[in-house]
C-alpha cells in the first residue's frame, strides 16, 4: 500500500495600505490559502474542507474502511496525466465518500488548468476553460459490492490497471453503502489510458442501493458522462453535458433507478443513451424515467443504442435537436416481449426542425431490429408533455449558468 504523500503549500496575499483622510491603517491579516496536495491511497479518515485548495496527482484511493468527507464549496483540481500517470479519484470497495455540496454551494471536480475556486465571481460556472476542453484528467470512480452480471462475481474496472486491486468491484450486497454525492460537478476529465479505453466522468461499478447519487453534473468529458457497471444505486438529477462518447452508459444489468436525467450533447458526442445487457447469467431490470436528451443539428450522433439483450424500461422522456442520421436501435436479439423485457412508453421525439426527406417520424426514427417490438410507445411532438425538470438543475450547473 502507498503512503499518503500529503504537501501544504501556503499562500499569503499582501493588502496594500489603504489611506483614509491622511491616516493610515494596516488591512486586516487574510487567512492563509493552503494547498494540500494528494497522492496514492489515503490510510485515514480525512475531511476537505472550502477553504482549502485541493490538488491530486496520479491516482488517489479511499481504500476500504476510510471515509473522505468533502465539504460543500470545496474544488478539487487534479493535474494532468495519461495512462499509467492518469488522475483519477477512485473510491474503492468498502471505502466511503461523503461529498455533500449544496444548491448554492457545489463541489467541483476539475483540472489544475482550471481557474475556478468557490470565491471567483463566475462560481460554479466556468473561469477560462468551457465545455470545449476535455481529457484534462480522469474522473470519479465508486466502487462498490453490489452484484454484476459479468463472468465472475468480481471484476476490474476499466481505466484501472489489473495490478491495483483497489480497481475491483461486485459482490452480493445489492444495499452496500459507498456514501453519499449531492451537488456535484466534474469538470474536464476522461483522459487516455490507451487505444479506446477512457475514464468516464462518474464511474459506478457495483455500487449498491445504499449510496446516495444526486445533482450530479458531468461537463466536457472525452468518454462517456455517467457509467453504470452493474449493482443498484439510484442516480437522481443527473446532467451530462458535451461529453466525447455516450452522455448515459449501462453495462452489466445495471438495476438502480435514474430518474429527472439530462443528456446535452455537442459535436464529439455518440449515443445519448447506450444500454447493455448482462453478460452472465444474473438478469437486472434498470429505469430510466424523467429524461430530456438534447442532439447536436446539424451532424452526428444517436438517440440511443440497446445492445446485447437489454433489460429495463426508459418512460416519460424527451428527445429533440437530433439529426437526419440519428436513429434509436433495438438490437435483433433483445427481448421486447414479456417479463424480462425492454419496454418504453411515453417517449416523445420532435423532429420539427428536419427536412421532410430526412427521418422526421418515430416510425423512421426507431431502428427495430427484433422486429416484434410492440411495447414502443412513442410519439412526434412540438411542444413536450414529458422529460426532466430542470428546475433542479438551474442555480447550480455550469449548463444553466453559460445558456
Amino acid at each position: 500500500m502507498k503512503k499518503t504523500i500529503l504537501k501544504l503549500t501556503l499562500i499569503i496575499t499582501s493588502f496594500a495600505i489603504v489611506s483614509c483622510g491622511g491616516d493610515s491603517e494596516p488591512a486586516p491579516t487574510p487567512t492563509p490559502n493552503i494547498t494540500t496536495e494528494y497522492s496514492g491511497v489515503i490510510s485515514e479518515n480525512v475531511t476537505w474542507t472550502k477553504d482549502n485548495i485541493y490538488k491530486l496527482s496520479g491516482r488517489v484511493v479511499v481504500p476500504s474502511g476510510v471515509t473522505l468527507t468533502i465539504e460543500a464549496g470545496t474544488v478539487v483540481k487534479a493535474y494532468p496525466g495519461q495512462e499509467a500517470n492518469a488522475c483519477a479519484l477512485i473510491i474503492a470497495r468498502g471505502g466511503k465518500l461523503m461529498a455533500e455540496g449544496t444548491a448554492s454551494e457545489p463541489i467541483i471536480f476539475t483540472t489544475t488548468a482550471d481557474q475556478i475556486t468557490n470565491t471567483h465571481s463566475n462560481y460554479p460556472g466556468f473561469a477560462n476553460l468551457d465545455e470545449s476542453y476535455k481529457g484534462y484528467w480522469g474522473g470519479v470512480i465508486i466502487l462498490g459490492n453490489a452484484e454484476i452480471s459479468a463472468d465472475a462475481a468480481e471484476k476490474q474496472i476499466e481505466g484501472i490497471p489489473a495490478s491495483d486491486s483497489n480497481g475491483l468491484y461486485g459482490g452480493s450486497d445489492n444495499n452496500d453503502n459507498s456514501g453519499i454525492v449531492r451537488y456535484i460537478q466534474i469538470r474536464h476529465g476522461g483522459t487516455l489510458l490507451g487505444d479506446d479505453n477512457e475514464i468516464n466522468g462518474l464511474t459506478l461499478g457495483g455500487v449498491g442501493s445504499g449510496t446516495t447519487v444526486e445533482y450530479v453534473e458531468v461537463i466536457g468529458n472525452v468518454d462517456d458522462g455517467i457509467e453504470c457497471f452493474g449493482g443498484s444505486v439510484n442516480i437522481n438529477h443527473a446532467l451530462v453535458w458535451a461529453q466525447g462518447d455516450d452522455a448515459f452508459d449501462i453495462d452489466q444489468s445495471y438495476s438502480g433507478t435514474i430518474s429527472n436525467f439530462m443528456g446535452i450533447a455537442d459535436a464529439e458526442s455518440d449515443h445519448a443513451l447506450e444500454i447493455d445487457g448482462p453478460e452472465g447469467s444474473m438478469v437486472g431490470q434498470f429505469t430510466m424515467t424523467n429524461g430530456t436528451l438534447k442532439g447536436f443539428y446539424p451532424g452526428g450522433g444517436e438517440y440511443a443504442d440497446f445492445r446485447k439483450e437489454a433489460t429495463g424500461n426508459l418512460t416519460n422522456s424527451y428527445f429533440y435537436n437530433f439529426s437526419c442520421e440519428s436513429d434509436f436501435e433495438i438490437d435483433g436479439s433483445t427481448n421486447t416481449n414479456g417479463a424480462s423485457a425492454l419496454t418504453f412508453s411515453n417517449l416523445q421525439f420532435n423532429t420539427s426542425h428536419l427536412a421532410d426527406s430526412c427521418k422526421n417520424m418515430v416510425s423512421e426514427i426507431c431502428d427495430d431490429q427484433t422486429g416484434s417490438n410492440a411495447n414502443f410507445n412513442a410519439t412526434d411532438v412540438t411542444t413536450p408533455t414529458v422529460g426532466a425538470d430542470e428546475s433542479k438543475f438551474v442555480s447550480w450547473t455550469c449548463y444553466f449558468s453559460e445558456n
